[in-house]
């Protein structure tokens, strides 16, 4: 119960040119964990309430469990949705608030009493039950609008940046708890968020989207090694990869990324990429992320390999790493070190890159080159 189908969903708002959400074409499977994700008015909510039913959609066809539901009303279409703003009645105890959408269902007594105690427990609230909101604090009333969303026993559950306003340690904790409960509860969610640490740590698939518009479609970790595009590769971790334009060039049967700065050898394993190119020499993008990229304090080390001398702007020690910004001609690259290897502003520096971990996007398009982009 609770599969979910998206078959080339439209949403445009009048007067507006482009659609707000743009051919949005998707499986959820029953009991998945779906985070959509993406800057301010890239259409994740706007989806989220074409899926509740408190938008209506321009064109294409929903299915909740296999049933059709452009037209049901929210009410019908057996989900439960926690806001941002936890929605509580200030006049109403915990225990009312929870209990609320079941009494207008019309659940019996013994069975709104069984049920709201049950969802109290596991979110340990049950000493909370008869105060009021104004009595609770943010994490507390996050609960409470958790609680009576699991209270009814839906088959998908809807969230909108149900964290944005905790603070940041309070987010983590609660972050965990919603974890718990999907691993609990077994049913689907779908959770919009514009935070990609959050996404990261909670979905076990996740869409990333862009101006209305599906940009990839993965596991976290599949996302983070490969991105299909250069939006995703530099949304998606912190800090974001580090991109240099440059050039795909051969010479004596060798293939390398050049550009003012840099002549960098890449690894047979990515000769297949450049070979059956519509043109050997091409205008990229190649993208490296900070942990990939190496600094020597030995300013003779293998500058003939690549490495090149650069000046350290400033470090950032945030405890578990350090984040050292080294100007390379008219870039900033960003390098991830240990937080016991310290380096001085201005400090000289011998910077390199594992050739290895490197993407490469067309300059034009920014599609990975991994998934046959063409500057053509």
């Amino acid at each position: 119960m609770g599969s979910i189908t998206f078959h080339h969903v439209f949403k445009n708002y009048k007067g507006e040119q482009r659609p707000a959400v743009n051919d949005f074409h998707l499986e959820i499977e029953e009991g998945e964990f779906l985070v959509l994700v993406g800057p301010s008015g890239c259409g994740k909510s706007t989806t989220l309430r074409m899926l509740a039913g408190l938008e209506e959609i321009t064109k294409g066809d929903l299915y909740i469990d296999g049933k059709f539901v452009n037209y049901l009303s929210p009410k019908d279409r057996d989900i439960a949705m926690v806001f941002q703003n936890y929605a509580l009645y200030p006049n109403l105890s915990v225990f009312e608030n929870i209990a609320l959408g079941l009494k207008l269902r019309k659940t019996a007594k013994h069975e709104i009493e069984l049920r709201v105690n049950r969802v109290a427990k596991i979110l340990e609230i049950s000493h909370l039950l008869e105060r009021k909101p104004s009595q609770l604090s943010g994490g507390q009333k996050q609960r409470v609008a958790l609680g009576r969303a699991i209270a009814r026993e839906p088959q998908v559950f809807l969230m909108d940046e149900p964290l944005s306003n905790l603070d940041a340690k309070l987010r983590a904790q609660t972050r965990a708890e919603i974890i718990k409960l999907q691993n609990e509860l077994k049913r689907t969610m779908v959770y919009v968020t514009h935070d990609q640490v959050e996404a990261m740590t909670m979905g076990t698939r996740i869409v990333v989207m862009k101006d209305g518009l599906i940009q990839q479609v993965a596991p976290p970790r599949e996302l983070y090694n490969e991105p299909a595009n250069m939006f995703v590769a530099g949304f998606i971790g912190s800090p974001q990869m580090n991109f240099l334009t440059g050039r795909i060039i051969r010479e004596e049967g060798r293939y390398y990324f050049s550009n003012r700065r840099f002549k960098l050898p890449i690894v047979e394993e990515h000769y297949y990429r450049f070979e059956h190119s519509a043109r050997t020499l091409r205008n990229v993008v190649m993208g490296v992320r900070p942990e990939y990229v190496l600094l020597n304090r030995d300013l003779t080390a293998e500058l003939s390999q690549g490495w090149s001398r650069c000046q350290v702007e400033m470090c950032e020690i945030t405890g578990a790493d350090s984040y050292v910004y080294v100007k390379a001609s008219d870039d900033t690259i960003i390098a991830r070190t240990d937080p016991d290897q310290i380096f001085e502003r201005e400090e000289n520096v011998a910077l390199g890159f594992n050739m290895n971990k490197v993407h490469f996007f067309d300059e034009e398009t920014g599609v990975s080159l991994a998934l046959g982009g063409e500057s053509a």
